[in-house]
């Protein structure tokens, strides 16, 4: 009997590293398959497409989620200048026309709409808050104007489930909109994966579950410029909980779950 509980031991400790990668393979290959890059195309534009963040589809396979502060102030309809999600890998990418559905600026979400009826595989919505210590992923498009359109993942934990916080403002620094960000903080994931530019709008999910645990949404870096952000990343990624991207579908008739 000592014999056979030693050698299960054994069978589990060469199990489990092989059931986690095999999770994490297997996560991948599912998730980026949901997820699209954000940008703008523009025929006679210097460059024709602007990148400009990642987004994951949704619900009934036809919406798509992303962060707020991706989208542009204003598109030049002038010039036939529309939103689009880029969807595959490289030269064999696909374009899909995008309109706003609703925006939750509070959270810094958005819900688009694929226009002509398209519809791609959605991801699911996790219902509860992950724990700390749950182990994450993030798949998107960072750094696509320098690295090309491919999906990249990183791997990490939730590091905190706290208030998003801000940065101590002396009272002349306190700024209408710096107030108001103050009153409307709420709980985000704290993760410690890096996140780059255009990582904004990733999905943060549980490689077990294949689940949207939430919407990466910003990363601290030690000086306000892009530059930093690519050079010396700080390990700190904050991301908004599914919660309140089920809530704002849910107000526009879509479930998430």
């Amino acid at each position: 009997m000592k014999h056979w509980c030693a050698l299960v031991g054994v069978l589990l400790v060469c199990i489990c590293p092989q059931a986690r990668a095999s999770d994490i393979v297997d996560a991948i290959k599912q998730v980026r398959r949901s997820v699209v890059a954000i940008g703008t195309y523009q025929e006679l534009g210097q460059p024709p497409v602007r990148l400009m963040g990642t987004g994951f589809v949704v619900g009934d396979g036809g919406h798509i989620i992303t962060n707020a502060h991706v989208l542009p102030k204003v598109l030049d309809a002038r010039n036939r200048q529309s939103l689009q999600a880029f969807y595959g890998i490289e030269a064999e990418a696909k374009r899909f026309e995008l309109d706003m559905v609703a925006e939750d600026n509070v959270h810094d979400l958005a819900l688009l709409r694929i226009v002509g009826g398209a519809k791609l595989p959605a991801l699911t919505l996790s219902k509860a808050m992950a724990p700390e210590g749950t182990r994450t992923a993030i798949t998107g498009y960072p750094l696509a104007s320098l690295l090309g359109l491919y999906p990249i993942t990183h791997e990490g934990i939730v590091s905190a489930v706290k208030e998003r916080s801000f940065a101590a403002y002396s009272q002349g620094q306190l700024t209408a909109e710096r107030v108001r960000r103050l009153r409307n903080s709420f709980i985000v994931y704290q993760v410690d994966t890096n996140a780059y530019p255009g990582n904004s709008g990733s999905p943060l999910y549980d490689p077990a579950s294949k689940r949207v645990l939430g919407v990466v949404q910003s990363v601290a870096v030690r000086e306000k410029t892009q530059k930093s952000a690519i050079e010396a990343p700080t390990g700190f990624t904050f991301a908004i909980p599914a919660q309140f991207v089920s809530a704002l579908m849910a107000r526009n008739g879509l479930k998430g779950y």
